[in-house]
């Protein structure tokens, strides 16, 4: 990454396993380093298992009976490995780190008002706390209006049930959790369970809130097309590994891991299209084969990707892949016409944004 950027959170070597057994582990995360400057959006991608979701709860410390450990995992001059204490964690969580969970649902409760609600979540930070009824409904009442809540009088009165769309939900999440004003939010897989139309109108939002608080945001994705507008920089995931990182333009228009190629091509171009599928399944992560854990669903496979895994070979300043199609021994391989022609559309776009 650019050494110009000002580095907010900071991750090196992160391994997170989780008890099976009374002496047996399960590694999902096996060795990631991440980082994210500040006011800046990344994308974290892969299929489901690969574990980008159990990557961004290591940072606020809700994988329940997880082990986690790292060379380094620190949140601007705070050290995120110092303590296990949830008085710690407590002042990470809301304050430094927000979250945004795929089903607005889980963080509304259906018993109590939205404005209560809001309220609860406002009255952890100390300053606001010490402040008036009418000073924080004014400050709440506000941001709903700013993220697109028609009536947010109202509304904050309402009950989440209340006639409240999916859409509308995932709002008022989003001012709980930028109402603390944290300097990273981590939203996991937040416009999956939402209408097309209107994950566009959430994911924007997402990019307004970096453009004016300059919040960082970590946008977590099945669906690497759902990073491609917003993100500045991407992570492919696959078993618990990073393998392939660059910034939007490396990936889209010149991705180099056979695993980024196949989420390319699978993004839908129209409805007409016949989707393309990758083959096989994710790995069991009890049982990881030998070598490169993609090898088996990977048509570009060489012979030493089932016996060791590529390290990740450095392309340029802002890109690596972790694919042993790039050792300088390797074949060069042709992709596949529809593959080629998806890139050179993304070129073209990108060519005449710049």
């Amino acid at each position: 990454m650019e050494n110009k950027k000002e580095i907010l959170l900071d991750v090196k070597n992160l391994k997170v396993s989780f008890k099976v057994k009374r002496n047996k582990y399960i590694n999902i995360v096996r060795g990631v380093d991440l980082q994210i400057g500040k006011g800046e959006i990344i994308g974290i991608v892969g299929e489901s298992g690969s574990g980008k979701s159990v990557t961004s709860k290591s940072f606020l410390n809700i994988n329940e009976n997880s082990l986690i450990t790292a060379d380094k995992m620190q949140i601007s001059d705070t050290d995120l490995l110092k303590s296990k204490k949830e008085s710690f964690w407590q002042t990470v969580r809301g304050h430094k780190i927000g979250y945004i969970p795929q089903d607005p649902l889980t963080s509304l409760n259906p018993t109590r008002k939205i404005g209560k609600q809001l309220l609860d979540a406002l009255n952890k930070n100390k300053e606001w706390s010490k402040k008036t009824y009418m000073a924080k409904r004014e400050y709440l009442v506000g941001l709903l209006d700013k993220f697109g809540i028609r009536n947010p009088e109202a509304v904050f009165d309402m009950y989440p049930h209340n006639t409240l769309s999916g859409g509308m939900k995932q709002r008022v999440v989003i001012t709980m959790v930028v109402a603390l004003k944290p300097s990273l939010i981590i939203a996991d897989e937040p416009t999956t369970a939402l209408d097309p139309t209107v994950q566009a109108s959430v994911l924007a939002l997402f990019d307004e809130i970096r453009e004016q608080m300059n919040i960082s945001i970590i946008l977590i994705s099945h669906n690497i097309s759902v990073v491609a507008k917003f993100c500045d920089y991407i992570y492919v995931m696959y078993a618990g590994k990073i393998v392939e990182k660059g910034t939007k333009k490396d990936i889209f228009t010149e991705p180099k891991h056979p695993y980024t190629w196949a989420l390319i091509s699978a993004i839908p171009e129209n409805k007409e299209d016949r989707l393309y599928s990758i083959k096989g399944t994710p790995p069991d992560m009890n049982n990881l084969p030998l070598g490169d854990a993609f090898a088996p669903r990977n048509e570009y496979a060489l012979e030493i990707d089932f016996i060791k895994e590529a390290p990740l070979f450095q392309i340029s300043e802002t890109h690596a892949a972790a694919s042993w199609l790039l050792h300088p021994d390797a074949p060069k391989v042709q992709l596949s016409s529809e593959l080629e022609a998806r890139l050179e559309s993304f070129r073209k776009v990108f060519n005449e944004n710049e």
